[in-house]
C-alpha cells in the first residue's frame, strides 16, 4: 500500500479512536437542526423561516465552530509526537517527509469533512422536507458544506505549520488560539475601524481576502444574495468578485499552507 494511504489510515483510525466522527457529528446536527428550526423564536414566532436565513445562521456558526475544531485536530500533529519521539521513528523510514505530511492532512481532512457532511447534510435533508420554498436549497446547501470542509482544512494547514515550528503542545495550542481568536472575532473589527478611519474601501476590500474566515462567510452569504451581508463584507456586495472566484482564494490559501508545511518539514531537525 502507499505509504501516503497508510499514515492517512492511522490518522483516520486515530481519529475514530479518539471519537472525533461521532462527536462532532452530532454535535453540528444538534446545533444546525436547532438553528434552522427554531431561529426565529428570537422574533417571537416558533416557525420555521425562509431556508436562507436558516443557512445564514449556520454560516456564522461555522466560521467560528469549524476552524475551532480543526484547530482540535492539528495544533498537536507534529509537536506532540516529537515531544513523544514517535515522529523521530517515522523519520527513521524510508519515507518522504511529504508523505507524512499528506498522509495526515488526508487522514485528518477526511475526518472533519465526513463530520461536515454528517452533521450539516442531514440537517439540510430536514430543512428541505420542512420548507416551503425549495428552489436554491439543496445547491445553496451542497455550497456551504463544501466551503466549510474548505475552511477547515486550510485551519488544518494552519495548524501544521504552527505544529511544525512550535516548541511545545502549549505553545502551539496557544499560538493557534490566539489566530483563531483574531481571524474569526478580531479582524473585521480592524477593518471597520480603518473603513471608519477613511481607508479606502478597495484597500479594506484586499484585506477581507487576506482572511479564509471572510472568504467562507462572503461565499455563502453572497451566494444565497443574503441581507445579512453588512458591515465590511457589504464591500463585496456589489463587487465583480463573485463566490467562484472566493472559493479559488481560499484554495490558494490551502495550497499555500501546505507548501510551507512542507518547506518547515524538510528543514526540521530532531
Amino acid at each position: 500500500m502507499n505509504p501516503t494511504l497508510v499514515i492517512a489510515r492511522k490518522a483516520f483510525l486515530d481519529g475514530l479512536r479518539n471519537r472525533w466522527l461521532l462527536s462532532l457529528s452530532a454535535s453540528f446536527f444538534a446545533l444546525s437542526l436547532v438553528l434552522a428550526l427554531f431561529g426565529s423564536a428570537a422574533s417571537g414566532r416558533l416557525e420555521m423561516g425562509p431556508w436562507q436565513d436558516s443557512l445564514s445562521a449556520l454560516a456564522t456558526l461555522a466560521a467560528v465552530l469549524i476552524p475551532l475544531i480543526a484547530i482540535q485536530l492539528s495544533y498537536d500533529s507534529f509537536v506532540g509526537e516529537r515531544e513523544d519521539g514517535t515522529l523521530l521513528l517515522m523519520l527513521s523510514y524510508p519515507l518522504c517527509r511529504r508523505q507524512i505530511l499528506l498522509g495526515k492532512f488526508l487522514g485528518q481532512g477526511t475526518i472533519l469533512a465526513l463530520t461536515a457532511l454528517l452533521g450539516f447534510g442531514l440537517t439540510g435533508l430536514i430543512v428541505f422536507a420542512l420548507s416551503p420554498l425549495r428552489e436554491g436549497l439543496l445547491l445553496g446547501y451542497l455550497n456551504f458544506i463544501v466551503t466549510a470542509v474548505l475552511l477547515g482544512w486550510v485551519f488544518i494547514a494552519l495548524g501544521y505549520y504552527v505544529s511544525l515550528g512550535a516548541q511545545s503542545k502549549g505553545r502551539a495550542a496557544a499560538k493557534l488560539f490566539a489566530l483563531w481568536f483574531f481571524l474569526v472575532l478580531l479582524y473585521d473589527l480592524v477593518l471597520l475601524g480603518l473603513l471608519v478611519g477613511q481607508w479606502g474601501g478597495v484597500w479594506v476590500r484586499s484585506l477581507i481576502l487576506l482572511n479564509p474566515v471572510d472568504l467562507f462567510r462572503l461565499t455563502n452569504l453572497i451566494a444565497i444574495e443574503h441581507v445579512s451581508v453588512s458591515g465590511v463584507l457589504s464591500l463585496f456586495r456589489d463587487a465583480a468578485l463573485g463566490p467562484g472566484w472566493m472559493v479559488v482564494a481560499m484554495v490558494g490559501w490551502l495550497v499555500l499552507l501546505l507548501w510551507r508545511c512542507q518547506r518547515r518539514l524538510a528543514r526540521l531537525t530532531l
